[in-house]
């Protein structure tokens, strides 16, 4: 997969329905989308099948979810778009979504917010790495999907799931090896043409136990990293555009194969009248910034990620959310997710669009070298947040002194 040109993509949910896209499912809207999409110059959208939706029972994977999943696939090849599908996507814009039968009948309280069922619920979450029955339900979920899908022209890859390890961690390597082999070995034996991939978590390049880049790599065809701007302990500046650029290349260093950045980006400002009580930034929030300071971020992320030599990168969101969602989870608690995409909730294209529209998808050739790199993976995992924070810094002072 080195070969390939750079994959400039997006991640698509419709404005009007984000998450609940499947349940109201809208193909003349998507259609549109996808002509947006394409004509933004973007060659690959990601997907994610939430989970209840395709497997609201064990044993049942509704037919009309996976025809709806067959449409929206081949509107995508209809526009000369490929699509990465996000499976078991458990953890979505800061807040998980599992069906029901993934929850635990507990008095005790969850730490994080799970969506099921139609409300949000604080029920004990099912170890998926801990449990065998889980793992067949995911297996027989698999087999259904591959033979709904497998071989549709418009398929990039598959993705085992979104951060898994902001809901599940598993209790020793050998469970979370056993899970991603039973995986990878059921998708390879529908089609082993279709790559396979996995995306972490920022939090997870500090584990060395589990399900980590090194363990994941010696199954996957490539590793991905969601490279968005947040609270990162360790990170001076994350909202640098050299940020993702440093979390693919140490990502790809720790995992020893190819890497794709699953998310970046900059929330905006609105340029468009809101409903009243909705102008404020929820406290402990990225803050928003103006298009055009997002724009001169997505042209700088860019170039440094085309001189990593990354495989490509998605933008966090197709388009904003429209004011009449924004009281739905998760819109109602992070206001930046309203506003992370790159066309205004009317539909009209933001600065950065003209960006990605008219972006080389060729890798630079001065590319940035491995010399900040200056300790072995056994010197990196034994104090893993204090080697971060450093190299970081030196990769910052890299990338200033050697501008393309």
């Amino acid at each position: 997969m080195t070969d390939q040109p750079f994959i400039l993509g997006v991640n698509y949910w419709p404005q009007r329905t984000a998450m609940f896209m499947w349940r109201e499912f809208d193909r003349a809207t998507i259609d549109e989308d996808m002509a947006i999409i394409n004509g933004l110059g973007l060659s690959c959208i990601r997907i994610p099948l939430l989970w209840e939706d395709f497997q609201p029972t064990p044993k049942n994977v509704p037919a009309a979810m996976l025809d709806r999943l067959v449409q929206l696939l081949e509107v995508a090849d209809a526009k000369n778009l490929k699509v990465v599908v996000t499976l078991f996507a458990g953890h979505i814009c800061g807040l998980t979504w599992l069906p029901p039968w993934m929850l635990l009948a507990s008095v005790d309280r969850n730490q994080s917010p799970v969506f099921s069922s139609g409300k949000i619920r604080f029920n004990k979450i099912r170890n998926f790495y801990a449990e065998t029955e889980i793992m067949e339900r995911q297996i027989y979920f698999l087999g259904e999907l591959g033979s709904a899908v497998s071989g549709h022209p418009a398929l990039f890859s598959w993705d085992l799931g979104n951060e898994p390890s902001m809901w599940s961690n598993s209790p020793d390597n050998f469970a979370a090896e056993l899970w991603l082999k039973a995986m990878t070995e059921t998708l390879k034996e529908q089609d082993d043409r279709l790559p396979l991939t996995l995306s972490f978590h920022v939090s997870d390049l500090g584990r060395r136990e589990g399900l980590a880049p090194r363990m994941a790599s010696k199954y996957l065809d490539y590793l991905s990293i969601n490279g968005m701007p947040q609270r990162v302990p360790w990170a001076e500046d994350p909202f640098s555009p050299v940020f993702p650029s440093f979390l693919g290349s140490v990502t790809g260093w720790l995992g020893k194969g190819p890497v794709m950045i699953q998310e970046f980006g900059l929330a905006t400002e609105t340029t468009l009248s809101v409903p009243r009580g909705y102008e404020s930034v929820s406290k402990g929030e990225q803050l928003l910034v103006s298009e055009e300071d997002a724009a001169l971020f997505a042209e700088d992320a860019l170039l440094h990620l085309r001189r990593s030599h990354v495989m490509g990168a998605f933008w966090k969101s197709y388009g904003d959310y429209h004011p009449s969602i924004w009281e739905w989870p998760p819109l109602d608690k992070r206001t930046i997710e309203r506003f992370s995409g790159l066309v205004r909730h009317d539909g009209t294209p933001k600065v950065a669009a003209s960006v990605f529209k008219s972006m080389p998808i060729s890798l630079e050739s001065d590319g940035i070298s491995s010399e900040w790199l200056d300790l072995t993976h056994e010197e990196y995992y034994q104090y893993p947040d204090q080697h971060l924070k450093r190299l970081y810094g030196r990769f910052r002072e890299y990338c200033s002194l050697h501008r393309a």
